[in-house]
């Protein structure tokens, strides 16, 4: 069968978003399938539109936002419960091609239409609705929102669409969810290495994750060819340089752990790095991967790859953040998720 030329374009553009780590794709109508707990049965709803009070309901549980890649609402903001007795997906409004959300706050980057290599970047509340919205020079990338929802950081790219382009530069910003100010872009931090300053002129920086006290996060810091893992101060305005070959970080809700794509030369290994020890654990993940991972609980992550059976285009996995294990299809044609416990 023969696709439409809408669909080819839709086509087109994933592969394009892929290259440059966005998971934004057209998926083809299917099950959504949440695992609340490792072998237990799956849940399955269909996704269909439910109003404010299913919404407001399903947020007082433990839930995950995502955003849906099913057609008809692609690119559209979900919310799904992980008890299975909460009502099927709820449906908003919101269109992202990339989302974090906690606390009542939120952060959606959306490719801009009107102007080629721009983003909108909006902050909106807990009924999905837009609080503050501005346009950026850059190609969307990653994001994330603080525990509390005080803060929000996002990374475009201002050059080049992938983290394995040695000519990309990148812009990381931090805002004030309540005022949409902006508070800093990373490289206006001083920058410390093995107790001396650290600088550079082509620093670049990308993938925050936030501490549960907002003031302290975790980023990558790249310089020449070498990235770095470097530990964050907002209000001293300042890096530490932790750990080498670390990109897209994400703490665990402990805070002892990040989890992480490791270069390995050839493709990028999800690890996990023990902050107390520094020692690294691979996990049992073959595929390269290209994203930056959220923890489904202290004991496994969930991160989007290429489904390919069937073929879905994109899907969020879940996988134990130990080693062991194998991944498993936890939302199928779905990507971004964000665990709200």
């Amino acid at each position: 069968m023969e696709l439409s030329s809408s669909r080819q374009e839709r086509q087109k553009i994933f592969m394009w978003v892929v290259l440059g780590c966005i998971a934004v794709g057209v998926g083809y109508t299917a099950w959504v399938i949440l695992r609340a707990n490792a072998g237990t049965a799956p849940v399955q709803a269909q996704g269909t539109i439910a109003g404010a009070e299913e919404r407001k309901k399903m947020q007082t549980q433990p839930h995950i936002v995502y955003i849906n890649l099913e057609e008809p609402h692609v690119y559209q903001a979900r919310l799904v419960g992980l008890d299975p007795a909460l009502p099927e997906p709820t449906q908003t409004k919101l269109s992202c091609g990339r989302l974090h959300y906690a606390a009542g706050n939120g952060i959606c980057l959306m490719y801009n239409m009107s102007a080629l290599n721009t983003t909108i970047v909006t902050l909106f509340d807990s009924d999905f609705q837009p609080r503050h919205q501005f346009t950026i020079e850059g190609i969307l990338s990653r994001t994330r929102v603080s525990p509390d929802g005080r803060y929000a950081a996002f990374t475009v790219f201002v050059s080049g669409h992938s983290y394995n382009d040695p000519d990309m530069s990148t812009a990381t910003v931090l805002l004030d969810t309540a005022t949409g100010a902006s508070l800093a872009n990373l490289e206006e931090f001083e920058t410390w290495k093995d107790g001396q300053r650290y600088q550079a002129p082509e620093f670049n920086f990308w993938g925050v994750t936030f501490a549960q006290d907002s003031n302290q996060f975790y980023a990558t810091l790249r310089h020449g060819t070498t990235t770095y893992l470097v530990q964050g101060d907002i209000a001293a305005r300042k890096l530490t340089v932790l750990h080498e070959n670390v990109e897209c970080p994400s703490l665990s809700p402990d805070g002892t752990r990040i989890a992480f794509k490791k270069s390995t030369g050839y493709q990028w290994q999800l690890t996990v790095l023990d902050l107390a020890t520094m020692k690294e654990i691979p996990l049992a993940e073959t595929e390269s991967i290209d994203d930056q991972v959220e923890w489904l609980d202290n004991e496994r992550i969930l991160y989007q790859k290429i489904d390919y059976d069937p073929p879905k285009w994109v899907s969020v996995f879940v996988l134990p953040a130990d080693g062991s294990g194998k991944p498993e299809v936890f939302i199928p044609n779905a990507t971004s998720p964000v665990v709200v416990h």
